[in-house]
Parts: structure tokens; C-alpha cells; sequence
């Protein structure tokens, strides 16, 4: 059983096809007025609307013709490939469907009407092509636009889940490249306080288990509720200030609805961690690590004191939080230097980004 494609389901094609029978029913009340065929309003108004129906109904059948011969082309001919013939078969069914439509017409109507003289009679066929001309070209460049148009769709959704694909992929390997930094640096923290105090010691690994736990659990995130990083880093800080003491110091001014807000996993621990190892640590320098949040963004400032000792960064931590906020959203981190006071700007998002 041959089914109708949305002839009747999808409003666009009913609503192109009265606009076409209007269309040709306008014209032919035009020409008729330029013949001086009509006395009087009412035939105008008669005419017109008799011939709306009559037109709809044959554009629903041109219709269904040229969706078929569309879905065969596209089979046998398309666009891409054999863009000329394809043009050629499309006008040659055209031309063809004029052709039978206007034979039909004329034969159903040389049943039921008297022949007119040759030359009205020669005229009204010229019309009646033309009109069925009219006809077929505007339904079959609809079905065209439609059908290229859902191609354009598919291939469309083809490509940006091709995109978000790729981006999973990358964002992957980003986070992934933050697990090792983490632990690398956190064992070489431990290396250093091993030698001088063990108790310490036994409470920074103590401590760092259960740090780097929340680092493994974040395998599936791509964002983490500011809450639950600022409880990390809290957990962070612990083991900076074993290893500081009294040398580093951190303050939290964030409002409350601002902790339901998301960034990406560990994002502001690499701030932090930068904050370290680019800044003197000592009782004579402390290092002070101010959080606050205003707007729709987490300000992290800390004093400025460059280490003398400080060999250039990879700048791996820094260009990997980049990374990942341009696959996240549209608006990007800051980083800046302003009355000796190192500034990063971390954009809070929201989970449909």
C-alpha cells in the first residue's frame, strides 16, 4: 500500500498548495479581465472562488507525483554527484506532467462542452498550459526546497555531533592531563616534608588520599558545583599550610547562591596551585589567597611576590583551564596583574553549558 508523505500531515505543503491554487486563480482572473470576459462582480467573485478548490485539488496531486519522482531522483540522480542530468530529468518531468495534464484537461473538457471557433480555441489551450506550467513548476521547486532543505538538516546534525564528538574527545584528554599534574605535585610536596617531620608526614598522606579521591571521582564530570570545589580546595589548602604554616593564609567571601553554580573539576585548585609556584612561600613573604564571588564570576586575587628562583612555566595548568572553558562556554577565564596583586577571573556557568 503506497503511503502518502505528509501530504496531509505536514501544514507546509497544504498551506503551499491553497497558495498555489490561489496563485493560478488570480492569474486566471487577471487574464480574464484584460479579455473584458466579465459584466459584472458576482461572475468575478464566482469564478474565483470555484476555481480555489479545484486548483488545491490538483496541486495535492501534482504534489504527490513530485514527491515520488523526487525520491526517485535522489536515488538515481543526486545533486551532489550528477548535479546535470539531474537538472535535465527535472525539467524533462516538468515539461512531461504539463504535457498530460493539459491533454487530460482538454480531453474531459471536449466531453462535456461544444467545440468554440479555432483560434479561442487555440488561445484557451495556450492558457491552460501556461496555468498547469505554473502549477507544477511552483509545487515541484517546494518539494525541491524542502527535500534540500532536511538534507541540509541531516548533514547539519551530522556534523556538529562529529563536533561534539571531537570535543568530548579533546576535553578527555584535558582532564585526563590534570589527574598526573595533580599527583606530581602533590608527591613532590610530600618529598620535601617527608625528611623533616614524619608525624606531619603520616597526616599529609592521610589527608592527600582523600584529596586525590575526589580527583579519581571526577572521571564523569565536566562540571562540578562551586560548592563541592570549594570544599576540595579547603581539603587542598590543608596540606599547603602542613608544608607553610603560618607562611600562607586564604579567605572565602562567597555568597551563597554563587555555590550552586558549576565550573569545571579542579579548576580553581590550578589556580591556586599556580598562586604557589609562582610566589615566595616564606614567614617574611607571605603568600594570601583571597576568594569572593561577584556576578557570575569567582575572583581569585593573591599579592603578587615573584620568586627570583622561579624557572619559566610550561604554563600547562593555566593553558589546560583555557582549553577547557572553551569547550564548556563562550566566555573564557582572566588572568591579570593590578596593584601587585595577581588576579584570575573563573566564570561561573550553568549546567546547560
Amino acid at each position: 500500500m503506497i503511503k502518502i508523505p505528509q501530504l496531509f500531515r505536514d501544514k507546509r505543503y497544504v498551506i503551499y498548495y491553497l497558495f498555489t491554487a490561489v496563485t493560478i486563480a488570480t492569474l486566471l482572473l487577471i487574464e480574464e479581465f484584460l479579455d473584458g470576459d466579465y459584466v459584472n462582480v458576482e461572475d468575478v467573485i464566482i469564478e474565483f472562488i470555484t476555481d480555489i478548490p479545484f486548483f488545491f485539488l490538483l496541486s495535492l496531486m501534482i504534489g504527490y507525483i513530485a514527491s515520488l519522482i523526487i525520491k526517485w531522483l535522489d536515488r538515481q540522480f543526486s545533486w551532489e554527484e550528477r548535479s546535470f542530468k539531474r537538472l535535465i530529468y527535472e525539467v524533462s518531468s516538468v515539461l512531461l506532467l504539463v504535457a498530460v495534464f493539459t491533454l487530460i484537461f482538454h480531453f474531459s473538457e471536449s466531453l462535456i462542452m461544444s467545440d468554440d471557433d479555432g483560434d479561442d480555441d487555440s488561445k484557451y489551450q495556450v492558457i491552460t498550459m501556461l496555468m498547469f506550467f505554473i502549477g507544477v513548476f511552483m509545487v515541484f521547486s517546494f518539494h525541491e526546497y524542502i527535500s534540500l532543505n532536511e538534507d541540509k538538516k541531516e548533514i547539519s546534525f551530522v556534523a556538529k555531533d562529529l563536533e561534539r564528538q571531537n570535543y568530548i574527545s579533546k576535553y578527555e584528554a584535558l582532564r585526563n592531563q590534570v589527574n598526573p599534574h595533580f599527583l606530581f605535585n602533590s608527591l613532590n610536596v610530600l618529598s620535601s616534608l617527608i625528611y623533616s617531620d614524619i608525624e606531619l608526614s603520616d597526616k599529609f598522606i592521610k589527608k592527600f588520599s582523600e584529596v586525590f579521591r575526589y580527583v579519581l571521582e571526577l572521571n564523569d564530570e565536566e562540571l562540578v558545583p562551586l560548592k563541592k570545589e570549594v570544599d576540595f580546595i579547603n581539603s587542598y589548602f590543608f596540606l599547603q599550610k602542613i608544608r607553610h604554616e603560618e607562611a600562607v593564609s586564604i579567605s572565602m567571601k562567597i555568597k551563597a547562591e554563587h555555590l550552586e553554580a558549576f565550573i569545571p573539576p579542579m579548576a580553581l585548585q590550578i589556580v591556586i596551585e599556580n598562586a604557589f609556584k609562582h610566589n615566595m612561600v616564606t614567614n617574611a613573604n607571605p603568600l594570601h589567597i583571597d576568594l569572593n564571588s561577584n556576578g557570575n564570576k569567582l575572583i581569585v586575587r593573591n599579592n603578587y611576590q615573584a620568586r627570583r628562583d622561579f624557572i619559566s612555566s610550561t604554563g600547562i595548568g593555566q593553558k589546560n583551564l583555557l582549553d577547557r572553558y572553551q569547550m564548556l562556554s563562550d566566555r573564557m577565564p582572566e588572568f591579570y596583574i593590578e596593584d601587585d596583586f595577581y588576579i584570575a577571573e573563573l566564570p561561573l556557568l550553568e549546567r546547560q553549558n
